[in-house]
């Protein structure tokens, strides 16, 4: 009998002792976007509000949109599948009604799903939103916030999957690039989400092609790796945007997150993030050339947004080349708020004109920054400058060849040509510098000339 009750207490001492492990395994994963719920359904939690959406202008009073909105009560939501054909199948249990706060919760059968859609419905007025999260039984996953701009997403990612053509683009490309801003120039217009769409076919096209090329060496495991990365950060980031709720600047605050978690998505695969600065350059010509056939005003917007981004990761990056390279802090923070002073501009602009003017500011400020750190090569640097932007220089030469092209191969040839002349240029006039003061000065150059 004593037997059975030392067996009985070790017995119930492990059950709890297995049970507090796996609760503390649960609560200690917080970059995890998944939680456990007890049914043996998948569970989709989410938002509906009257929003436009974030600018998603990495900082305060970037976008024209509106960023506020109050919680949509009594909608009636459902979750959907998209089909090859673009149809909208229903895959939740039943329909649910959103609460005071327009908060709801919907339940499906499906396990190892994702890209469901949520659709949220009251009277004339049709809300939607990707699910980026794969749903599994017994979890709960987040939808980013139901609103305007998700809406514009949702349209657009069906778009593609009716065309088959979201194995080139991803949703993850479609919420990079769609904003307030850009939601309110093409919701509702067909014509206009096209052209957006053909926007990211071609940018998705370039950037494979500019990964796959030999100049940056990025291998097929690394690209895998960084798709990867990029999804969980997608993930992660809809679930951060459900608990922000109504913090326009907590929102902010995770639209930043996000945005380092793409650059770091290539740095932690081995990719230098001076090389994905270089990559989203080309990139961005051949989605800014695109866009050029939408109406000005979603040209402006579009162009903006992209922009933005690319102002980002040439901040960091230049940062991270400054370092390298032994520069004192003080001209290490210069540069950082040159790259702060650019987004700034960008988010101020109206015109195009104006953003390619802050990037011509851009480039003085760190050019200046780079000529102090080689000071024994700054008379070097202004004639490897003036052989890189003087009349008939290659940066002329770049621009004349991509001019308005979308073809990849045109972009990208041209840009690696630039790329491996300024390195040239830099080498033949640095006599006696080392390779890696080489390096540093051409890739700097080559940076503040992206845009």
């Amino acid at each position: 009998m004593l037997n059975k009750i030392k067996f009985h207490r070790y017995y119930m001492s492990s059950i709890f002792i297995l049970v507090l492990s796996i609760v503390f395994a649960a609560c200690s994963n917080d970059s995890n976007p998944v939680d456990a719920n007890p049914s043996g359904t998948s569970k989709v939690s989410g938002r509906v509000t009257t929003s436009d959406g974030l600018p998603k202008t990495l900082g305060k009073n970037g976008g024209v949109a509106s960023t506020q909105g109050g919680g949509v009560q009594g909608a009636v939501v459902i979750l959907a599948q998209v089909q090859a054909d673009g149809s909208l199948n229903t895959v939740s249990t039943q329909s649910v009604t959103t609460d005071v706060d327009g908060k709801f919760t919907v339940e499906t059968k499906l396990s190892g799903a994702k890209n469901l859609v949520v659709v949220a419905t009251q009277g004339s007025t049709t809300w939607k939103a990707v699910v980026s999260s794969t749903v599994q039984a017994g979890t709960t996953v987040y939808a980013p916030p139901v609103n305007t701009e998700a809406t514009t997403e949702a349209e657009i990612f069906i778009r593609l999957k009716a065309a088959g053509k979201t194995n080139v683009v991803s949703q993850s490309d479609v919420q990079l690039y769609v904003n307030a801003d850009v939601a309110a120039q093409i919701k509702g217009n067909a014509n206009a989400e096209d052209q957006f769409i053909t926007c990211l076919e071609n940018e998705a096209k370039t950037r494979t092609q500019v990964s796959s090329n030999s100049y940056f060496g990025i291998t097929s495991s690394q690209i895998q790796t960084i798709v990867d990365a990029r999804a969980q950060a997608q993930a992660s980031f809809e679930a951060a945007l459900y608990a922000a709720g109504e913090s326009q600047s907590a929102s902010e605050t995770e639209w930043n997150n996000y945005q380092r978690a793409m650059i770091s998505a290539y740095t932690n695969a081995g990719v230098k993030v001076e090389a994905y600065a270089k990559l989203m350059g080309i990139s961005s010509k051949a989605f800014v050339n695109s866009a050029a056939s939408m109406s000005s005003s979603a040209y402006i917007a579009a162009s903006k947004s992209y922009y933005l981004r690319l102002a980002l990761v040439l901040k960091t990056a230049a940062e991270a080349k400054f370092q390298e390279a032994g520069a004192s802090s003080s001209q290490i923070s210069a540069v950082a708020s040159a790259g702060t002073s650019l987004s700034a501009s960008i988010k101020n602009s109206t015109t195009f004109n104006q953003m390619m003017d802050a990037f011509a500011q851009y480039h003085s400020s760190v050019v200046a920054q780079l000529k102090l750190t080689f000071s024994a090569y700054a008379n070097t640097i202004d004639t490897i400058e003036a052989g890189v932007n003087g009349m008939g220089g290659m940066k002329a030469i770049l621009n004349t060849a991509i001019g308005v092209a979308v073809s990849t191969d045109v972009i990208v040839n041209a840009y690696v040509n630039f790329f491996n002349s300024c390195k040239t240029a830099t080498q033949t006039a640095m006599t006696g510098a080392s390779s890696a003061q080489v390096s540093a000065v051409s890739d700097i150059l080559i940076l503040v000339n992206m845009n």
